[in-house]
């Protein structure tokens, strides 16, 4: 009987640490890295994109629910190559391209370092061109807040449902409703 008291006590007083640090939001909270991917899933008929807002992975399409803020989407070339591009669904606004590099240092630099606020009147599209490794690209979401990109690394994959991309991204998610992306 006394462990099992005991053991309910640390539970508690465990349930209420995770609880207490849930609340207490920080700039880490909004930085991270997510893989995204233009697979679409046969079981829901979708793509599963990223909310920034809410922190987490979303499908797209949904009915109900909020909707993501990045999908990857698949863009067939001439050659008959397989590239990523980025959608911002239901987004008139969405990307506007901050710099490309030739190495993942440059990049990671650039996107870490000297990216520290962005011109808030630069012409963002709902979709962006075919994305690359190493580009640092910024997002004006539905919800007029702003992410820095930093596109790390793509693989292309081909299974039984064809071909697709995915993309690892690092992102920073200003909540603030600036463009300014402090270190």
């Amino acid at each position: 009987m006394r462990q099992s008291i005991g053991v309910k006590i640390w539970m508690i007083l465990a349930l209420s640490l995770v609880l207490h640090s849930g609340c207490q939001k920080t700039n880490q909270e909004y930085r991270g890295d997510v893989m995204l991917s233009s697979a679409f899933n046969f079981e829901d008929a979708s793509v599963y994109g990223y909310n920034f807002e809410l922190g987490k992975r979303l499908r797209y399409p949904s009915v109900g629910e909020p909707l993501p803020d990045i999908i990857v989407d698949r863009y067939r070339l001439l050659d008959g190559s397989v590239k990523p591009g980025f959608t911002s669904p239901a987004n008139t606004n969405g990307f506007a391209l901050a710099g490309a590099f030739d190495d993942l240092d440059e990049s990671q630099d650039f996107f870490e370092n000297e990216l520290l606020t962005f011109d808030e009147n630069a012409e963002f599209s709902p979709s962006s061109d075919t994305v690359r490794e190493f580009q640092v690209w910024v997002l004006k979401t539905t919800l007029n807040k702003y992410v820095k990109l930093h596109v790390r690394e793509i693989w292309t994959t081909e299974d039984v449902t064809g071909i697709f991309n995915e993309v690892m991204i690092d992102y920073y998610y200003q909540p603030d409703g600036t463009a300014t992306f402090p270190r």
